[in-house]
């Protein structure tokens, strides 16, 4: 059992220490909040989809096709979308702060952590990896924009709504990136060798720069207002997510690369691009700010205890 728990610390810790060298970086101001935005605009937009695109085109189509595994993820998202807005609607009066607390409790930050810690696990990428990265993308977004709508200063109409949900979609890079690689693996041409070690040369910067860039927008400023909201966020996003679709996933019949995918998935701690939305929608910032600090705080814990589990009972 003590392999397991160090295998479970190697698998996570690098990550989470990547992250705490973004912070020193910023603390130690070898790096200013414009220039980490700066740096995150750039991953955002070039390199995450050049890593995402290789990682793509790499693989056999066919496999990313799981059915069964795409109307798990969808539908479990979908769900927990529901419990966190009955929760909301049950025990906030605050309207805006209901939007900041339903879009921090289920929209985690999987892009990042997906393609960091999912190989870090199993020792490869599964095609699954970019399957979740399809599904989650478009339906966060989705999902935020009509909470944030519903609950944010900012009023769309229904009109309006779609077209905002339209427009995330089809100019979002990570999209791009991964329909890019998709289409390209099916033409029966392949890339120059150059052209191909650029693109692999670009992506093999993905996940410390991304890393480096999440640590260095952490910020401990404001962390003691609402506290309790954002603990209460924090344990549905990290511990009741998981503790609920896990179980099911493996009783659905989800494959171990699934299960693992969807586990990073459910425990990724929110995803920052929250607090630009909140901020642009007139939801509660800083209500969206304590969420992302704690959840990627904790994660830490609930990541390495949850690859424990999983090494304990077989899974990987």
């Amino acid at each position: 059992m003590l392999s397991d728990f160090i295998f479970s610390l190697n698998a996570v810790m690098p990550i989470f220490l990547i992250m705490l060298l973004g912070y020193a970086i910023r603390r130690a101001g070898l790096a200013t909040a414009s220039a980490a935005m700066q740096i995150n605009t750039i991953v955002f937009r070039v390199v995450l989809p050049v890593k995402l695109f290789a990682d793509v085109y790499a693989t056999d189509f066919s496999q990313m096709l799981d059915f069964k595994f795409i109307a798990f993820t969808i539908g479990s998202v979908l769900i927990f979308a529901v419990i966190c807005f009955t929760v909301a609607e049950k025990f906030i009066h605050d309207r805006k702060s209901k939007g900041a607390f339903i879009q921090g409790s289920f929209r985690g930050n999987y892009v990042i952590l997906g393609v960091s810690l999912v190989p870090a696990i199993l020792g490869y990428m599964p095609a699954l990896a970019a399957t979740g990265i399809i599904i989650v993308v478009p339906l966060f977004n989705i999902l935020s924009v009509i909470t944030l709508t519903v609950y944010g200063d900012l009023k769309l109409k229904a009109k309006n709504i779609l077209v905002s949900i339209i427009q995330s979609i089809a100019t979002n890079p990570l999209i791009i990136g991964l329909l890019s690689g998709v289409l390209i693996s099916l033409i029966p041409v392949r890339i120059p060798q150059a052209l191909d070690s650029s693109i692999n040369m670009v992506g093999a910067l993905a996940t410390p720069l991304a890393l480096i860039v999440l640590g260095a927008n952490l910020s401990f400023s404001g962390i003691k207002e609402r506290l309790s909201l954002s603990l209460t966020a924090s344990a549905l996003k990290l511990i009741a997510m998981p503790i609920i679709f896990l179980p099911l996933a493996t009783w659905f019949g989800i494959s171990f690369e699934g299960i693992v995918v969807l586990f990073v998935l459910y425990c990724a701690p929110t995803a920052i691009v929250s607090y630009v939305m909140a901020a642009a929608m007139g939801s509660d910032e800083q209500l969206t700010s304590n969420i992302i600090l704690i959840t990627t705080m904790i994660s830490v814990l609930t990541y390495t205890a949850g690859v424990y589990f999983m090494r304990v009972m077989y899974v990987i």
